[in-house]
């Protein structure tokens, strides 16, 4: 019998890791967020649970999700699709008994995603609005669109009150020790 090259216990354990690696359910890429934000608070909604008791599984293609959660006392998983004509489809992965569609609509900005459902049995009954996370960049820029809306002597109380926080610093400062 032929004795294997001292390399190949390396090599499969190699092959053995990237084939769970390949197995692994993939990340949330960046641009998902709104569309997995709507997923759960639709599905919440469907099941009048908390956005919060959902986990993330996987992500099966563009815009589709598999979705986790406590449910009819066991764990079931949620297939979420966000569809490019307007349409959530919400299927049940481990009873394949429900199938919800629901519409959503972006919103004025065409930032954020809008649907307007409700669940009789649910208590909760505003309108979802899913909408990517902001950055800090995002922030500094809406500072600097809405800082010329506001009035005038708004500007100048805030400016004022800033100018004056940093006197009274200086002020409380410590006087420096004169040499005798």
């Amino acid at each position: 019998m032929t004795e294997l090259p001292r390399f190949f216990p390396r090599l499969l354990a190699l092959v053995l890791v990237l084939s769970l690696l390949a197995l692994a359910p993939r990340a949330q890429a960046a641009g998902d967020d709104a569309n997995l934000s709507l997923c759960k608070q639709v599905l919440a909604r469907i099941l009048c649970k908390k956005v919060n008791e959902f986990g993330y599984v996987g992500k099966v293609e563009d815009g589709v999700y598999i979705l986790s959660v406590f449910y009819a006392s066991k764990n079931s998983e949620y297939l979420c699709a966000v569809m490019t004509d307007g349409q959530v489809v919400v299927q049940d992965r481990t009873w394949h008994a429900m199938r919800r569609v629901i519409p959503y609509s972006a919103d004025s900005e065409g930032r954020c995603l809008v649907a307007a459902f409700s669940n009789p049995e649910c208590p909760v009954r505003a309108v979802i609005r899913a909408c990517p996370t902001r950055t800090p960049k995002d922030a500094k820029e809406e500072v600097k669109e809405t800082f010329w809306v506001r009035p005038i002597p708004q500007i100048l109380e805030e400016e004022y009150k800033a100018m004056s926080a940093k006197s009274q610093q200086n002020a409380t400062a410590p006087a420096a020790p004169t040499a005798p």
